[in-house]
């Protein structure tokens, strides 16, 4: 009835909700609440959003996620669409997956840097109304029924709950007294985005080149230019040799860490993407599963059940957190064993539909829960 649709507006404005970190996470859980009708302010210490991309993946469930709140045509617009993944040795393929065979309407993988998502996202978010505050950061805050909350510029809010979207260093789950636990994975990666004079192969396919003694995936980004990670430090040193290298944009050496907290909450404080989680690059879906994070934590807080956070969302980490450490610790051990699967059984497994349609579901995240908000 019409009372019941106005008594129902009157509590969600009743609600106020404080994101500390304007990443693509905070991003998406501000877009989420705002399409919800409750209010949101979203904050964030950095003046500009960074132009070094450590996330490139847009996966199928998050084009799901975010069609609602008017974003997927516009990241589609912006990304470079991945067709297909090759699998070679130099001078011989060894498998060819194509993802246009998945039964999904995103059959396949965007790739768009994530200084990309964040702007289409905070402009998204502009649109509807709402502004990222940048230069401006949670200094600390007090829980409560009503949070209080002080900022960087001397002011003080409060808000019904708070979201810590802050990154990896979280300070909010600082202030919870959260534990981090897990480890440092011992190796070290490289990565380096470049512009390429020639690659023999089309731009709309990740290709996965396995050296002698060790792995150099290439995810395109768009025709000429892409990134080349390398499971060995000095990345440029490291590559295949048809890459013939125009200019380098950025390069980098990393290191892997995979942690998660026990509880993504405390009282009406929650935790979501680095903050709460953070495991190897391997099927991008770092970025995303914090995006996935951010969209459920909306939809529960508008029904009024953010208690069940914690349950919902802290096994589908661990699941991330638990393969993608297998796949990573199996790209870094080169050996026979490597070889062979490689070579000889990979190929004949991407051809039995069920194994095929597994890898599927794992390179576009739509092997964790549908939104149950359809």
């Amino acid at each position: 009835s019409g009372r019941e649709r106005e008594q129902r507006a009157d509590h969600m404005v009743a609600k106020k909700i404080f994101i500390a970190g304007g990443g693509p996470v905070g991003l998406a859980a501000a877009l989420e609440l705002t399409r919800r009708n409750i209010p949101v302010r979203i904050v964030d210490p950095d003046a500009a959003v960074s132009p070094q991309s450590r996330a490139l993946a847009v996966n199928s469930r998050t084009l799901d996620l975010m069609e609602a709140s008017g974003t997927t045509e516009m990241l589609l617009a912006a990304g470079n669409r991945v067709n297909r993944v090759i699998i070679r040795k130099p001078g011989k393929t060894l498998a060819s997956i194509d993802l246009r065979q998945i039964r999904h309407r995103f059959n396949f993988l965007l790739v768009l840097a994530q200084s990309g998502t964040e702007e289409i996202l905070a402009s998204r978010l502009k649109q509807v109304g709402v502004k990222l505050e940048r230069n401006l950061a949670l200094d600390s805050f007090t829980e409560g029924k009503s949070i209080a909350l002080a900022l960087s510029d001397g002011s003080i809010d409060n808000a019904t709950c708070l979201i810590g979207a802050d990154g990896a260093h979280s300070p909010v789950r600082k202030s919870l007294g959260l534990n981090f636990d897990g480890e440092t994975d011992s190796g070290t990666f490289g990565l380096a985005d470049v512009e390429l004079d020639d690659w023999p192969f089309a731009f709309d396919s990740m290709v996965l080149t396995v050296m002698d003694k060790h792995l150099a995936p290439f995810i395109p980004m768009a025709n000429g230019m892409g990134r080349f990670i390398t499971t060995c430090p000095d990345c440029l040193n490291g590559l295949p040799g048809d890459a013939k290298v125009k200019r380098v944009l950025w390069e980098s050496d990393f290191s892997i860490s995979y942690r998660q907290v026990q509880r993504y909450q405390k009282d009406n404080v929650f935790l979501a993407g680095d903050a709460a989680h953070i495991h190897s690059p391997v099927g991008g879906r770092g970025m995303n599963l914090g995006i996935e994070d951010a969209c459920w934590l909306a939809w529960l807080i508008e029904q009024d059940r953010q208690e069940e956070y914690t349950s919902l969302r802290h096994p589908v980490g661990a699941s991330v957190l638990k393969y993608t450490g297998r796949f990573t610790a199996f790209a870094r051990a080169r050996g026979p064993l490597q070889d062979f699967f490689l070579g000889c059984a990979l190929p004949v497994l991407i051809g039995i539909p069920n194994i095929r349609n597994r890898v599927f579901s794992m390179l576009t995240a739509l092997d964790t829960p549908p939104p149950a908000w359809r």
